[in-house]
């Protein structure tokens, strides 16, 4: 089949819709009309063509011309780097707390959003997070469909403190071994912070000439005691044997 299209003025037609390609599908007969993400308003303005303005073409072309087609929004180069550039600005305002931004344009005007954290994350954290990100779509008129956040699975403060009470005393780099087996993503300088947190509410001690971490009588009492195979008493036992051995 014809990859041309018998439409009077097409060029003129693909100006004023913004379609920088076509193709004609051999397997249906599908007329495939490539118009770029940049140039899709959500409504009728000057430089850009609406969805409502492309669906009435479509129509037209079956209705005057017999012809089906099928619209693809592409993606342009100009959306790419306001892309990047926004998540620049989350990532160094927000460098604690934010690990990447993900950012997928509808079109010019609509966008989805997907946030992955870092690490654990307060509410009000994720809401200054979001106003500022509105803050700076609102101002390009881009609206928010949806924004969704990418939470890393984080253990306890009480697993933390069960992995410290069965290898005390402990360094950092082996409690930080021993919560990874069950959360992949965990990142060994949250480790850290939360055995900060520990320490703090004296459920444990550092030891600074062996930067060991061991517990604390204060710490013990937190700990549910759960008569299980899964005890860190008996787990520790285990694992003292198995040294043994």
């Amino acid at each position: 089949m014809s990859n041309s299209l018998v439409i009077p003025d097409f060029d003129a037609v693909k100006t004023e819709y913004f379609i920088h390609d076509y193709i004609v599908r051999s397997s249906d007969g599908y007329v495939v009309l490539y118009v770029r993400k940049d140039k899709v308003s959500e409504r009728a303005q000057k430089g850009f063509v609406s969805l409502k303005q492309l669906k009435n073409f479509q129509s037209k072309l079956k209705r005057e011309y017999g012809i089906d087609s099928e619209l693809i929004l592409s993606d342009s180069e100009n959306l790419s780097k306001m892309s990047a550039g926004i998540e620049i600005l989350i990532k160094t305002n927000f460098y604690e707390a934010v690990e990447g931004v993900d950012i997928y344009f509808f079109h010019s005007q609509k966008v989805s959003v997907m946030i992955k954290l870092s690490g654990a994350t307060s509410l009000s954290k994720k809401e200054s997070i979001e106003t500022f990100l509105k803050t700076i779509l609102t101002s390009a008129k881009i609206e928010i469909q949806a924004l969704q956040w990418d939470d890393i699975d984080l253990p306890s403060l009480i697993e933390v403190l069960t992995a410290t009470k069965k290898l005390q005393p402990v360094k950092l780099e082996k409690v930080y071994a021993c919560l990874r087996k069950d959360h992949p993503l965990l990142q060994e300088n949250w480790v850290n912070k939360q055995l900060d947190k520990l320490i703090k509410k004296r459920f444990i001690v550092r030891e600074k000439s062996t930067e060991t971490y061991a517990m604390t009588a204060r710490g013990l009492n937190v700990l549910p005691q759960i008569a299980s195979r899964n005890n860190s008493d008996i787990v520790r036992a285990l694992d003292l044997g198995r040294r043994k051995w």
